[in-house]
């Protein structure tokens, strides 16, 4: 069994973010979907409803209408306010999941997996590209699109448009 651990803000999950737990699952058994909880950052979304988007997703990628909602054993959300790498031994992973949109998201991304290489010699990084036609959506892009009354659509599934437009009514 190997599990995996994809750590990011997911504030909020975009399809970006849907396209490497997708492509994650095809070498992990389990996949944990880490919401990292910064207090130096001031999210769109609280811990919570960044859950409930990630729950809603699986419930709808992986739902089975014989069961609903029906969210598999071997992928969920959970927080961490922790280092990555103590949060990934916590849960007994293995791999460190890490999507890259860029040349400059690789240079960012291959000295953090240094970092956590030296604080967590058992556990591996594995870098993703992203498809190149989701390569420049971030979830900071698509609440700047929305704060702007952008069409957003193209960038996360519907019921997290419906969410962000929701959130910036108030």
């Amino acid at each position: 069994m190997v599990t995996a651990v994809y750590a990011g803000s997911f504030d909020p999950i975009t399809n970006g973010h849907i396209d490497i737990i997708n492509r994650s699952l095809k070498f992990c058994n389990t996949l944990i979907i880490g919401v990292g909880i910064n207090p130096s950052k001031q999210p769109m979304f609280t811990e919570r409803e960044r859950l409930e988007l990630i729950s809603h997703f699986l419930v709808r990628e992986f739902g089975d209408p014989d069961k609903p909602p029906y969210i598999p054993t071997g992928i969920y959300g959970i927080t961490f306010s922790t280092l990555l790498t103590d949060f990934a031994r916590t849960h007994k992973a293995k791999i460190l999941i890490r999507g890259i949109r860029s040349v400059s998201d690789f240079e960012y991304e291959i000295n953090l997996a240094g970092i956590n290489k030296m604080l967590a010699p058992e556990i591996e990084t594995v870098f993703i590209p992203t498809n190149p036609e989701l390569a420049t959506v971030s979830s900071s892009m698509v609440k700047e699109i929305a704060k702007f009354n952008g069409d957003i659509s193209k960038f996360v599934p519907p019921y997290v448009a419906e969410a962000v437009a929701a959130k910036l009514k108030k």
